[in-house]
């Protein structure tokens, strides 16, 4: 069995387009596991449908234009509603509002750094769009933060893939994909238990932070 491997196969059927429309589909169905998907393409990748780099550019070009459809929305939508929908695709990923809350504040101060950083993680990657426009984040900045931040996490999986059956040729996409959700999994729980320290930290060097 291997789902992951039957997806790509009908990705395959349409081509440069195929990828261009998953990468765009991972934008708005928090469900698919888009490292999953992106190494099954990797493996997949043996210059017949794709080559390896068409594989990365045009995926990155179909989540782009996902995260700048998401940033526009929010833009338009107004403070008030986009709130609320930061909120609900933040419970969708598993993020908590007090987290949601950590990352807007971090993102007021190191906009640049946060906006490519965040496409390196699963879950922040998804609501990194939706907060950039709540927080009215310069487009130009947001564009080319979220432009390298996707292809670095695109190209990472995808080559990751690619060297992975060049090395245990036949190799199943899905079980591959399941032994790095597990590494993904720890280091976002590591991430999360520096994140808490950090802020506890914070709060006994300024204590008048929490009350705010």
């Amino acid at each position: 069995m291997d789902p992951l491997g039957n997806l790509v196969d009908w990705i395959a059927i349409y081509g440069t387009l195929g990828l261009v429309a998953i990468g765009l589909a991972e934008r708005f169905l928090p469900a698919l596991p888009s490292y999953g998907v992106l190494v099954a393409i990797g493996i997949a990748t043996d210059g017949a449908v794709w080559s390896l780099h068409t594989a990365v550019i045009a995926t990155t070009v179909g989540s782009f234009m996902g995260a700048l459809g998401l940033y526009f929305l929010v833009r338009a939508l107004g403070r008030t509603k986009s709130v609320r929908f930061l909120y609900w695709v933040g419970r969708g990923v598993g993020l908590s509002q007090s987290r949601i809350e950590w990352i807007l504040s971090s993102l007021r101060s190191r906009e640049r750094a946060l906006t490519i950083l965040s496409q390196l993680i699963s879950t922040v990657r998804l609501i990194l769009p939706i907060a950039a426009g709540l927080l009215g984040t310069n487009t130009l900045r947001f564009v080319s933060g979220v432009a390298v931040g996707i292809a670095l996490w695109n190209g990472l999986f995808i080559a990751g893939g690619y060297l992975a059956v060049l090395a245990v040729p036949g190799i199943n996409s899905s079980a591959l994909a399941l032994k790095i959700l597990v590494l993904l999994v720890v280091a976002e729980v590591l991430t999360a238990m520096v994140w808490r320290l950090q802020r506890r930290y914070s709060m006994c060097l300024n204590p008048g932070a929490s009350k705010r």
